[in-house]
């Protein structure tokens, strides 16, 4: 049973090195879509008129905002420290 766990363990090591090589890859194409939500959402707040932007649009808008900005933040920084 042991020998089957531990190709069960290698395999599994494998596919999750091989998902991790994609995601690197693929961390472009993530930034690139999560900057272009946000300017969607920008967007879609100035096109209403003034008086139907919701203090609870503005507040959702300007917590999107704020959340992505850590992420990114920290992404920056965690890239910058491990390479």
């Amino acid at each position: 049973m042991l020998p089957q766990v531990l190709a069960g363990l290698g395999l599994l090591s494998l596919i999750s090195a091989g998902c991790l090589f994609w995601l690197e890859r693929l961390q472009p194409l993530f930034f690139m879509v999560a900057v272009g939500a946000l300017a969607y959402q920008v967007w879609a707040v100035r096109r209403r008129a003034p008086n139907l932007r919701t203090v609870g649009m503005k507040a959702i808008l300007a917590l999107s905002l704020m959340l992505n900005g850590v992420v990114i933040g920290l992404w920056v920084a965690l890239s910058i420290r491990y390479r």
